[in-house]
């Protein structure tokens, strides 16, 4: 794959969010296709920092081509962000950090990996080359009972125990290895009137199986602490969720920190932002985002 691209979703609503200064430091914790990573690099001039991370090697090479100065680009989970932050020789506090927790669109159309229905490729849907547990592992090896609760919870899938069962069945007679073997199991395991007008059968259980292959609600649970700790006073954390179960961890987290008896942080979006009309119209996987910011106090 040659182009890494995405379209950041509230590009100008989160920027707006950060409150960038000049000379600031900042941390984008999912480069992605690096929209928000060349506005922020630009606001802050050449004496702030970004520290731009991202778990896919593709995305960080795509970036680099652009030389920016003032960003340190990293290879790793933003999980892991405490010891990203020690590693990188910047001790101090930053005045804003952003995150999209989407897919990237690169991801999705990457035809060597298994993240999209839509191309059969082999079962990968991972994030980077060491991810929590291998795709293929997954469907072939979990019991039917661990297949039918990732699928039902993280992919909020009705027909997850049928799914489940008919995984189970066919690759007792055949190791199921490729997307296309999956999307088959899937659909057969839906009846047709039950399929959903707005999106492909596939869908939930391909968005199930790819969080549990990357561990994604952990490391966000990881995250939000390590984040505002490293705040300035006055620093701001904005958030940018595609799931509910995502949207739950980060509301709950928010509210928690903002009722203690001495608040650590202030809610600046009491409900969350979703975009606009028009930007839906322009990129329909922008449709689910929720976009949530604080301000530590």
């Amino acid at each position: 794959m040659t182009n890494y691209f995405h379209i950041p979703v509230m590009l100008k609503e989160a920027i707006d969010f950060l409150k960038i200064k000049l000379a600031g430091n900042y941390i984008d914790g999912t480069l992605g296709g690096g929209g928000y990573s060349k506005v922020i690099s630009e606001k802050i001039g050449p004496q702030g920092t970004l520290i731009s991370i991202d778990l896919d090697p593709l995305a960080i090479e795509n970036f680099l081509k652009n030389n920016f100065k003032n960003v340190i680009v990293v290879n790793d989970n933003f999980a892991n962000l405490e010891e990203i932050v020690l590693k990188s020789k910047k001790g101090a506090k930053f005045d804003g950090i952003v995150v999209d927790l989407g897919l990237s669109s690169a991801q999705l159309e990457d035809k060597d990996r298994g993240f999209s229905f839509l191309n059969n490729s082999s079962l990968d849907m991972s994030f980077g080359p060491a991810p929590e547990k291998e795709t293929s592992f997954i469907i072939n090896s979990y019991g039917v009972r661990d297949l039918e609760r990732i699928i039902k919870e993280y992919g909020q899938e009705s027909w997850a125990r049928k799914i489940a069962n008919n995984i189970v069945l066919s690759r007792k007679k055949k190791r199921i290895s490729t997307t296309q073997e999956l999307v088959d199991i899937i659909i057969s395991s839906i009846p047709r009137k039950f399929w959903s007008r707005k999106i492909h059968p596939a869908t939930k259980t391909f968005q199930a199986l790819r969080m549990e292959t990357n561990g994604e609600l952990e490391s966000l649970k990881k995250f939000l602490p390590i984040a505002v700790k490293l705040l300035k006073k006055g620093g701001r954390l904005v958030v940018i969720s595609f799931h509910s179960l995502e949207d739950r961890i980060v509301k709950n987290f928010f509210r928690d920190l903002s009722r203690e008896d001495k608040p650590i942080i202030k809610i600046l979006t009491p409900k969350p932002l979703v975009p606009s009309e028009e930007e839906v119209n322009k990129n329909f996987r922008s449709r689910s985002a929720k976009l949530r910011a604080v301000e530590k106090i």
